[in-house]
Order: structure tokens, then C-alpha cells, then sequence
């Protein structure tokens, strides 16, 4: 082990990142990076520290400022524990955000890899946006809680990590709610608090071996500023194996908050409170082809403020309809297997896979809005971070044949991201080869309604990923395989938004919603008709966007 001790005189310090060979490295290749205080450990990581990074990631130093103390390293070549430096700004501050692998208009973190949205809320004008993040590697581990904000829920500014892992564990996912009406006590000076509820992932690491999976909660006293953990944690103790991923929402009906939980395979339980403190176990529910990041959400069906009803989902996209009756989630559906869900054949692609991973929904929005958004599972070997997350999707419920079914379309906060446009209606194929080149880039909005005819398959190919319609069988082939989509009438409606990690795909007002992750060629913008019959009519609408990082770098 080698050790230095310093003076936390400055506001970051700075580490070199190593590439990593592994999308997981094995744990001999890990370092331990112990920081303490006085022979007292306040934080500790595994990471890979490189005389030739590929990224400077940051380590928070404010919580310590002027304090004496002391970094330890353990395993591997010891003396890089010299490379590291305080500093008041980040190593790449003038590139940050702007780099030519990040994409434009989907959130990134500054540095390292980030999976799962959590905890996203609203308050006072901000959207808060927090997400799972390893900042000191390429891959899942030292699982952070990622913190950004908007005003317009399209242009972001990231701050300090929220929650840093502890002796309880890493940082695992949760959901965070405003307690508007201070049931629980904590608010102070008419301010509310703001609980952030996650899993306490005990022997995921060193420091926490030995502990089991809890449900704890950290709370902020300045609108979701800061936040620290209760001394009470943990709230929910550990119902069963690695149980995880709380998700809180109040239901007004009841009076109750409710609290859903996965447990393990398809089985998540809820749990209700009164003060967001203590708990009681209620039923266990299955969600059959479900796993983890369970969310809950309440609808309109129709629109219709008289038929309100409440969704559980599950990842990737399942979800069960039904309604409350006290302290009773009651289905009215049996689980409903969404659009990643309808697939008929498939084949293997490295380059490509269903993204669109443990969605979450915003609580606390105006006008019963119902946004969510989720991780884009695409890996980067270049630049200084990993996967991206989705556009923000609006969520409505809609009647249909086979019972109340949700649709998702692009929130209309994606607009804001316009920088130039393009348009034609009712003409023909030959019109793409007029699409003019400043309406073209790596990041795109654009919708095609086509004309379908009986026999006629539709293809297309945008930024060189091929879309096949087949009007037969209702099916839509993608590079991850073939999917229904259900009928679309005469009009096949496809709207697609790109990037250069993704390709978000919505079919017919969002009756079909898919994303696919993988990193797209720069080279690559353009949008060609493959296959279209003679005389199909087409309008077409694209919209280069814009840098969600360009207001508030």
C-alpha cells in the first residue's frame, strides 16, 4: 500500500481514468483507492489509475475543505498514486461536454459511466434528473447517484454527485418525491423536503461486506440542492435477497405514500407510510417478463379526468393497470408486455441492442403531465464517458381492442432543441434526394407518414440503420430484429430521432416505441428511401437538433 497525505486546499481531485480492456474488469486488475480523515475512511473505490488516461475523473473535495487528509492505493503499480492532482478545475474544462463522441441531445454524464435514472422529480421550476454513475471507470461499480438540472427539461447542468457510496454499500437505484405537505416532519421554514429513497447495495464492495440489500433515504432541506441520509436508515430492512430499486409516489384517494419494490425474478412488493418514515409491507405482485426498476404512475384514460388509473411497470417494459382501494393495489390488466416485448425474430448484432433500460418517471409535474425517461445501453471505447439517456417521453393511456393500453411520444420539450428544419408533403420518393445538406446531422428529428398499400413492403434507411415495414404481418424490421407493431392503417407514421449513440423509433402516435443503442458513423447523416412503391405518397419533416449541453455548459 502507498499512501499521501494533503491539504484539501482546492475544490477537485483530479485521477487518471485507465481505458479498460473488459466491459468488467476482473477484480485483479482493480485498484483501492481509500480517502481518509484522521485514519478514518470516508471514501473508497476500485478503479484503474493510468499514467495514460483516457479520462480525468473528478473527486469532490468540498466537504473536506481545509482539512488534512490522507489517500491510500492498494494493488497494481502503487506509484501512480502520485498522479493525481488538486486543482480547481476540471483537466478537460475547455472540451467538457462539447467532445465529438458525446451525443447532442441526449444526457451524459461529465465523466465515467452511467446506467439507470433515478429519483427524478420536480420542484419550484427545476427538473432534477439523477442517474447511476461509476465516475472512476467504463463500467458498472463505485455506483454513485449522478445529480443534473433543468428549467426546461431540454438543456442540463450537471452537479456534484447527490449520493456517494458508504459503508452500507454503493448507491443503487430508488426514486425521489417532494413532501409538499410535510408529512414526515423534516421540512423547516416552509421549505419541504425532498427524500431521495435507494438501495444501500451491502457487499457490492470492500467496505460494505457482510451487509445485506436495505431501502434507506437521504433528505434535503435546500429543494434538492444537497442532500444527506437519515440516521434512521435503513427504513425498510432487507425483505428478501437483493431486493432494490424503491419507487415512491403519494396516493391522494387513500392519503397514503406507496412504495414499489422489486424483490427478485418477476416479484415486486409495495409498501405504504403515512410519513415517508415507517413502512408497511403490503401485497406482492408479479409482473410477468419483468425485472427490477419498478415505477408507478397515474393516467387519464382517454383524457379523461373522471377515469383516473395507476400503472406499475417494470423493466424493460411491462406494466399492469389497476387502482387502489385503501391500502390494495387492485390490477384490472393482467402484465402487458410493451413494445421490446413483441419481437418475432432476432439476431445477433454487437453494434446493436434494445436500449430504453429501467425507465423512470418524473413525480411532482404540473398539469398531471406523466414524462419519463431511460438508459440508452450503448458502450463507448472512446471519450471521457458511457451510454447516454433517452429523450424525455410523454406516457398517455388509450382504449384499445385488447384493453387500456399506453402510448409514449417525445415530450414536446424535444422541439426546444430545434435548430434548423425541413419539410415537404404528398410527393414522391425522388424528394429525399433534395433534402438539403445544412438539414442533415448526427442528431435528428424527423417524421415520415407514408402511404401503405396491401402487398407493398416500406424501406428506408436513416443514418444507415435500415427500417423494413412488412403491411402483412404488421411488422417492423430492425438491426435487433422484427417487431409488431400492430395495424397502422393506410398511413404508416415513423418518427425517428438520432444521435450518435441512439436511434429512438415511434410508430403511429406511439403505439409502438422502441430505442436502439449503438454508436452511429459521423460520416453517415443521410436519410434514403430503399424500398418504396411507385406513387406512395410521402410528407416528411426533419429537424436538426442542437446541443442540450449549448445554454448551460
Amino acid at each position: 500500500m502507498q499512501s499521501r497525505t494533503f491539504t484539501a486546499s482546492t475544490r477537485y481531485l483530479l485521477a487518471p481514468i485507465a481505458q479498460e480492456a473488459h466491459v468488467f474488469p476482473p477484480s485483479g486488475e482493480l485498484q483501492i483507492l481509500g480517502l481518509y480523515r484522521q485514519g478514518q475512511l470516508l471514501e473508497e473505490y476500485e478503479l484503474q489509475l493510468s499514467s495514460q488516461p483516457r479520462a480525468w475523473s473528478v473527486l469532490f473535495l468540498q466537504p473536506y475543505a481545509g482539512e488534512e487528509l490522507e489517500l491510500r492505493l492498494e494493488g497494481g503499480d502503487e506509484s501512480l498514486l502520485d498522479l493525481l492532482e488538486l486543482s480547481n478545475q476540471f483537466k478537460d474544462a475547455e472540451e467538457l461536454y462539447h467532445e465529438p463522441e458525446r451525443p447532442l441531445a441526449h444526457i451524459t454524464p461529465a465523466h465515467g459511466f452511467m446506467n439507470d435514472p433515478n429519483g427524478l422529480f420536480y420542484y419550484n421550476g427545476t427538473y432534477h434528473y439523477f442517474a447511476q454513475l461509476n465516475p472512476y471507470g467504463f463500467s458498472p461499480g463505485n455506483t454513485h447517484w449522478m445529480h443534473m438540472v433543468s428549467q426546461d427539461l431540454a438543456h442540463w447542468r450537471e452537479l456534484p454527485y447527490a449520493l456517494l457510496p458508504d459503508e452500507t454499500g454503493r448507491m443503487y437505484s430508488g426514486g425521489g418525491v417532494v413532501d409538499e405537505h410535510n408529512t414526515s416532519g423534516l421540512g423547516r421554514e416552509g421549505v419541504p423536503p425532498v427524500f431521495l429513497f435507494y438501495t444501500a447495495a451491502g457487499s457490492k464492495s470492500r467496505w460494505s461486506k457482510g451487509r445485506p440489500f436495505e431501502i434507506a433515504a437521504a433528505v434535503s432541506a435546500d429543494g434538492g440542492e444537497t442532500f444527506q441520509k437519515l440516521p434512521e436508515n435503513p427504513l425498510v430492512p432487507n425483505l428478501c435477497f437483493m431486493n432494490r430499486d424503491p419507487k415512491v409516489v403519494w396516493e391522494p384517494a387513500g392519503e397514503n405514500w406507496v412504495m414499489a419494490v422489486f424483490l427478485d425474478n418477476d416479484r415486486y412488493m409495495l409498501l405504504y407510510s403515512k410519513n415517508l418514515l415507517d413502512w408497511e409491507q403490503g401485497e406482492t405482485l408479479h409482473l410477468y417478463g419483468a425485472a427490477e426498476c419498478p415505477d408507478l404512475f397515474c393516467l387519464p384514460l382517454d383524457g379523461d379526468p373522471a377515469r383516473m388509473k395507476w400503472v406499475l411497470w417494470g423493466s424493460t417494459d411491462c406494466y399492469m393497470i389497476g387502482r387502489f382501494e385503501g391500502r390494495r393495489f387492485i390490477p384490472e390488466t393482467p402484465a402487458v408486455a410493451g413494445s421490446s416485448h413483441k419481437l418475432f425474430s432476432a439476431y445477433s448484432d454487437s453494434a446493436w441492442s434494445p436500449g430504453g433500460y429501467a425507465a423512470q418517471t418524473f413525480t411532482g409535474l404540473p398539469e398531471g403531465r406523466v414524462v419519463q425517461m431511460a438508459w440508452i445501453r450503448a458502450w463507448r471505447s472512446s471519450g471521457p464517458f458511457s451510454s447516454c439517456a433517452s429523450v424525455p417521453n410523454e406516457i398517455s393511456l388509450h382504449t384499445t381492442p385488447e384493453g387500456p393500453r399506453l402510448r409514449i411520444w417525445p415530450a414536446r420539450e424535444v422541439e426546444t432543441l430545434y435548430q434548423s428544419s425541413f419539410s415537404f408533403q404528398n410527393r414522391g420518393l425522388e424528394e429525399f434526394e433534395r433534402i438539403p445538406r445544412q438539414a442533415l446531422g448526427e442528431a435528428m428529428d424527423m417524421t415520415m407518414r407514408l402511404t401503405v398499400k396491401k402487398g407493398c413492403p416500406i424501406a428506408v434507411s436513416v443514418r444507415g440503420v435500415l427500417m423494413v415495414y412488412e403491411p402483412e404481418l404488421h411488422r417492423l424490421l430492425l438491426p435487433s430484429g422484427a417487431y409488431d407493431v400492430g395495424p397502422v392503417g393506410d398511413i404508416l407514421e415513423l418518427r425517428v430521432i438520432t444521435d450518435r449513440m441512439s436511434v429512438e423509433i415511434y410508430v403511429n402516435g406511439g403505439q409502438f416505441q422502441i430505442a436502439l443503442a449503438g454508436v452511429l458513423d459521423p460520416a453517415h447523416t443521410e436519410i434514403k428511401p430503399v424500398y418504396l412503391e411507385p406513387g406512395v405518397g410521402v410528407d416528411f419533416e426533419v429537424h436538426r437538433l442542437g446541443g442540450l449541453f449549448d445554454r448551460e455548459p
